[in-house]
């Protein structure tokens, strides 16, 4: 009992002596007279510019930590004065008896207010390349590299900025909030939640999107993707489902997918596509899709596929073969159709409808759509089944043998 109460004696004296080492360090020591060194040491390790422009403020409480205030990180050569990397505040901690161990465990990685420019020249140069001024690698593989974990990590309120000069096109996240759980190489990615504004050339407005993933699996190499499940929003278009399999040269994925009965001419509306006319206005108002899918080196298969388009419920099968001009084939079976809510209004100042008969025979795809009964006006149509052909005249319904003897005028 006596050697039990010397061992414990010792290890708390140890403690206290530690904690008021960190104590002495956190109220006598002025992290910013390291910035310098700091800053010398970053713009020495990429060749690029790096300023904190706030302080340093060292913390204690729950772990060691550092807290900077405002920063910058420069762009590259060419792409102007304009900071690549921007943001208010950031904050890392690192605990310190696995630092003893040889383990890098850092607390809950924060950054307010970042904003991220990445720019694509014309001749497809970006500025986001030769981060590291372009030295070799020197890490030999004999030396063992401290093993890095990280409690989690939080963005908020921040902003990326995408340019390609090459395509005309720009891209730009506004008020990103990410957030993960425990990050650890070659172990799953769990609780990872990311939402924010979308906005691309065309849209009218910025789209609020939305994903959640509750568990991830990655290996270092990123041969393989494993989700469960997965929960995504676009504007009013909400997404269930999971993907599974390998990656690289020859991807093979499977996965299931689901959707709310979100409205697709909103949808539309919003990212700058005018939807189509219709002589109901209230038609295409409601749309959802439910299937199981895959996609193996080019080739893809839904199967098997619900639709849902207003009151009609549609459900079979598609594919796709894998190949530099490949076809698809369908199969499709519905309930019932009132086609005079589709057709466009009419508008005497307007060149009538003309079936686009030149984009349809483009298409690369055939098969079959059937639907119990179909209505036109007083027009009542059963068993209705329309087949799609692709030969050398492209795509063509098939010619019926006889003239449809379901067909039924209403009183």
């Amino acid at each position: 009992m006596r050697v039990l109460k010397w061992i414990a004696l010792v290890v708390a004296s140890l403690v206290v002596l530690l904690l008021v080492a960190v104590l002495v360090v956190v109220w006598f020591v002025d992290p910013n007279g390291f910035k310098p060194r700091i800053e010398a040491a970053v713009r020495e390790a990429t060749g690029r510019d790096f300023a904190l422009v706030g302080d340093i403020k060292l913390g204690f409480f729950p772990w060691l930590s550092l807290r900077t205030g405002e920063g910058r990180f420069g762009n590259a050569p060419g792409f102007g004065d304009e900071p690549m990397v921007t943001w208010k505040s950031a904050q890392v901690g690192a605990k310190l008896f696995p630092l003893l161990r040889g383990e890098l465990v850092a607390d809950r990685v924060r950054l307010d207010g970042a904003d991220v420019r990445l720019v694509r020249h014309a001749d497809g140069k970006a500025n986001w390349e030769d981060i590291g001024g372009g030295k070799p690698d020197t890490a030999t593989a004999n030396e063992n590299p401290m093993e890095l974990r990280i409690d989690g990590i939080d963005i908020t309120d921040s902003r990326v900025s995408y340019v390609d000069e090459s395509a005309a096109r720009h891209i730009e996240v506004t008020g990103l909030d990410l957030t993960t759980d425990d990050v650890e190489p070659g172990k799953p990615f769990t609780d990872t939640e990311i939402s924010g504004r979308l906005h691309m050339d065309g849209f009218r407005e910025a789209v609020p999107f939305k994903l959640e993933v509750p568990r991830a699996e990655l290996p270092k190499d990123f041969s393989s993707v494993d989700v469960e499940k997965f929960a995504a929003e676009f504007g009013g278009l909400a997404l269930r489902g999971g993907v599974k399999g390998t990656l690289g040269e020859r991807p093979s994925l499977t996965g299931a997918l689901s959707s709310n009965d979100f409205d697709p001419r909103a949808l539309l509306g919003a990212v700058g596509v005018d939807p189509p006319k219709t002589t109901d206005p209230k038609a295409l108002g409601k749309l959802a899709i439910d299937g199981r899918w895959k996609f193996d080196a080019g080739a893809i298969l839904i199967d098997p596929v619900s639709i849902t388009v207003d009151d009609t419920k549609l459900s079979g099968a598609f594919h796709r073969a894998a190949g530099e001009d490949p076809i698809g084939d369908f199969t499709l079976r519905g309930d019932s159709i009132d086609l005079a809510r589709y057709i466009p209004p009419p508008d005497p100042a307007s060149e009538p409808f003309v079936l686009p008969t030149a984009m349809l025979k483009a298409l690369r795809f055939r098969g079959t759509f059937e639907l119990e009964q179909a209505k036109l006006d007083d027009v009542l149509m059963k068993g209705v089944t329309l087949r799609l052909l692709l030969d050398e005249q492209g795509l063509h319904g098939e010619k019926p043998a006889a003239a449809p003897a379901s067909a039924e005028k209403k009183p």
